[in-house]
């Protein structure tokens, strides 16, 4: 009888060990494969379509005046002319609802990581990475729709009635993350299969870009100091730390958006695409060669300086800034290994082509083009550079030296001429800033969100778009009082009568 009874225990306990061929959401924490693998899921909701998936950076280029989207892919181009409505679909939906599915992914990590099989070092590097990417998530949210649900709970069914939190809660709620995650984690990770994963400079960037925005006109009309001290600070706070972090502008602006030069020294932090690794692949080959439906317009062309530092554009694409070569196919270059092609040859839309975020020079198609593996850089070092140059040069009377040599590193870099100390008053030097911008990010999806909190968008998207010839290929419109913040989804609102639409939707 005592054999019997010891066998009947230890047929009790193999039943109550955690069964290694599935996962419930009760013991996914309870094996330490579990865990890594729920804080490889918070990462993995970048890669869909609503965040940096497929071609989207690509495809928010076409909501500024540097491309042009002619199919409405991914529900971009209606938002371009300013006919969106809050039953669009496309990304007006699905960011939203990619962004709370993350957040979603995020809280539930975060709650169960305490109990978590890993070791106690792990979980606080865990615990960054999740405060970093849920602050990201509702950064997105913040951004495109203004105030949102505030959700820092594992999901259930009553937050679905949530109302909409104030734009202050949800953007204190992002600093407090990324206070968090700039604690919790380190300027670099030890090896190099953990490239890619949130770092210290990564959570003290995104503040910056965040705070940046909270400064800019169309959310501080009045153009409060502090505001925009907090994000040089932000920013400054970076540049000081520079050597640490191994942050730097890479020697080569047209390599360094090669997959071979990934995880370089200017990349603050990326979305990770691959072909071989056990993440997803993206579409930026195909829509910049085949689809075309990122075609740089002609405006953005004429932006490009020539070489002496004029700012006179050229039709003859001869002498301009080298970053034009490195981001645009244009008539008269080699395309898909064909020298001299006509700007059809080039893009039927416009003539022009977008190049930088493709694997594509001047050589031939590649048949396996279709699986991209070019990662996304969301922050690089350039930007903090000119983020601090954009605040720091509206906190002072006069440009300082610092705001100069912010600014003419990133000119260095690409070539072209320095701006000299005292050449610009402060207006002066805010057009300079803003003018390089738009051409170092050029294709990169930032200008959207550039022209929106300038408040300049109102001027720059009302009026006909063109291509290389100066033919209108349509008419474009931004509404002031609606414009600048996109509709909650009617879908979300249909979900939960809690929600207040944005105005004029």
């Amino acid at each position: 009888m005592a054999v019997v009874a010891v066998s009947a225990a230890a047929i009790a306990c193999n039943l109550e060990t955690v069964p290694h061929d599935k996962y419930t959401v009760e013991t996914f924490w309870q094996t330490e494969e579990g865990a890594e693998a729920a804080m490889t899921g918070c990462y993995n909701v970048l890669s869909y379509s609503g965040l940096f998936g497929g071609s989207t950076p690509l495809l928010e280029e076409t909501c500024s005046p540097n491309a042009y989207n002619y199919n409405n892919s991914g529900g971009w181009n209606v938002i371009a002319l300013g006919t969106h409505t809050k039953n669009s679909t496309g990304i007006i939906e699905t960011r939203w609802e990619h962004c709370y599915e993350g957040i979603g992914r995020c809280n539930t990590h975060l709650n169960r990581l305490p109990d978590a099989a890993v070791s106690e070092e792990r979980k606080a590097t865990m615990e960054g990475e999740a405060k970093f990417l849920r602050a990201l998530y509702y950064y997105m949210l913040v951004t495109y729709y203004n105030g949102v649900p505030l959700i820092l709970d594992e999901p259930e069914y009553s937050h679905g009635s949530l109302p909409r939190s104030s734009r202050e809660d949800v953007v204190n709620a992002i600093i407090s993350d990324l206070d968090d995650a700039e604690r919790l984690l380190d300027w670099k990770w030890a090896g190099s299969d953990q490239q890619g994963r949130v770092t210290k400079g990564a959570a003290m960037a995104l503040k910056a870009r965040l705070l940046l925005f909270e400064a800019s006109p169309l959310l501080n009309p009045s153009g409060e100091v502090s505001r925009w001290q907090n994000a040089a600070d932000a920013a400054m706070e970076i540049i000081d730390n520079e050597t640490a972090a191994g942050y730097d502008l890479y020697s080569d602006y047209r390599k360094m958006f090669l997959p071979e030069n990934e995880h370089n020294c200017e990349c603050v932090f990326n979305i990770e695409f691959s072909k071989t690794k056990n993440t997803p692949s993206n579409t930026f080959n195909t829509f910049c060669i085949q689809y075309r439906n990122n075609a740089p317009l002609l405006g953005l062309v004429e932006a490009y300086e020539n070489q002496p530092g004029s700012r006179a554009g050229t039709g003859q694409y001869v002498g301009l800034d080298p970053r034009f070569y490195a981001t645009n196919f244009y008539p008269g270059s080699t395309f898909l290994g064909k020298e001299n092609c006509s700007a059809s040859e080039i893009c039927q839309f416009t003539g022009f082509a977008h190049k930088k975020l493709s694997i594509y020079d001047e050589q031939g198609r590649d048949p396996d083009d279709g699986i991209g593996e070019t990662n996304y850089m969301f922050i690089r070092y350039a930007d903090v550079l000119l983020m601090f140059a954009e605040a720091q040069n509206e906190v002072e009377a006069s440009p300082s030296n610092a705001v100069y040599d912010a600014l003419n590193r990133v000119r260095r870099r690409a070539g072209m001429p320095e701006y000299s100390y005292g050449e610009l008053d402060k207006a002066g030097m805010r057009e300079a800033i803003r003018h390089e911008r738009r051409i170092e990010f050029a294709g990169e999806g930032l200008y959207y969100n550039d022209i929106r909190r300038w408040k300049t968008a109102e001027t720059v998207m009302n009026g006909p778009i063109e291509d290389y010839a100066g033919n209108a290929l349509a008419v474009r419109y931004f509404d002031p009082d609606r414009d600048y913040w996109w509709p909650i989804p009617e879908n979300q609102i249909l979900l939960n009568d809690a929600l207040k639409q944005n105005p004029n939707y």
